[in-house]
């Protein structure tokens, strides 16, 4: 098979990436056109109705079963495990072409398709929880957004920000404010900084720099005074030796004198021991 030419390749991964683009857009459209049909009929469950017991407009299936939290195989025994396995085998039967995911509720076994089932309402804990997140969320740093150039399947071409942290672009959708559409992403490039990037980097940088300047500051302080407390106890070593810890200087000469009595006794045959420091 002959090399392809370097266009010719280029030409093949840009392919590629639009047909991506298309399957990603086309899997957003069929997303929204569910959401859409679960709006309009109303197939969505109010809490009321969730705790109530009412069962699942999507796939008609109880939302809480009452069965507990699923375990693990190891962990079944061999009529839950054939009860597991006949659930597996009705789910793929009845969601094996939406090529979703599956979702399921704490304390219930019973899986519902992400495509066909929408999802439980949320508490009001759970929806006060969330509030609060959002509320002490902070505004985005702009010295820390990076500007990215997305070409969409739609022919626009749109300029959008994320996190510097990032190095590529995550989505593969995005709305695109020309059209009103949500097209699929075929090429992304990381822009340069702007100047007004340069701008808000340097403040924060002067910002992190005065804070690494006063953390100097406290640790050089503390440096000083150990420094002082160490210039104190030099003063002190000069002056005189001060008491050993170990006992008074008579009792360590008489514990001296005492050892090398005992070696001496010995023949001197502790000195003769490798390593041994004592002499004769």
């Amino acid at each position: 098979m002959a090399k392809l030419s370097e266009e010719e390749n280029a030409r093949r991964a840009a392919n590629r990436r639009r047909k991506a683009a298309l399957a990603a857009e086309e899997d957003a459209i069929r997303h929204e056109n569910k959401r859409q049909e679960w709006a309009a009929n109303g197939t969505y469950l109010t809490r009321a109705e969730l705790e109530a017991g009412v069962h699942c407009r999507g796939c008609g299936l109880p939302i809480i079963d009452g069965l507990g939290d699923l375990l693990s195989l190891m962990k079944m025994t061999a009529q839950e495990r054939e009860a597991h396995q006949a659930a597996e085998a009705d789910f793929k039967r009845r969601h094996g072409e939406c090529h979703d995911g599956r979702w399921s509720v704490s304390g219930s076994r019973t899986a519902h398709c992400g495509y066909c089932c929408p999802p439980p309402p949320l508490s009001e804990k759970q929806i006060e929880a969330i509030l609060s997140i959002f509320a002490s969320a902070s505004r985005p740093n702009p010295a820390e957004l990076d500007t990215w150039r997305l070409a969409l399947t739609c022919g626009y071409v749109i300029d959008k920000t994320q996190h510097s942290s990032s190095t590529y672009w995550c989505a593969s959708t995005t709305h695109c404010s020309t059209c009103g559409q949500t097209p699929g992403i075929v090429t992304s490039e990381k822009l340069p900084p702007s100047p007004a990037r340069h701008a808000a980097e340097h403040r924060h940088l002067a910002m992190k720099l005065d804070e690494a300047r006063r953390e100097y500051e406290r640790h050089q302080q503390k440096a000083d005074a150990a420094r002082r407390r160490i210039d104190k106890l030099n003063k002190l070593l000069r002056k005189g030796r001060p008491p050993s810890r170990c006992g008074s200087p008579g009792r360590s000469e008489a514990s001296g004198d005492g050892l090398r009595r005992l070696v001496a006794g010995a023949g001197g045959g502790l000195a003769d021991l490798p390593g041994s420091s004592l002499r004769r």
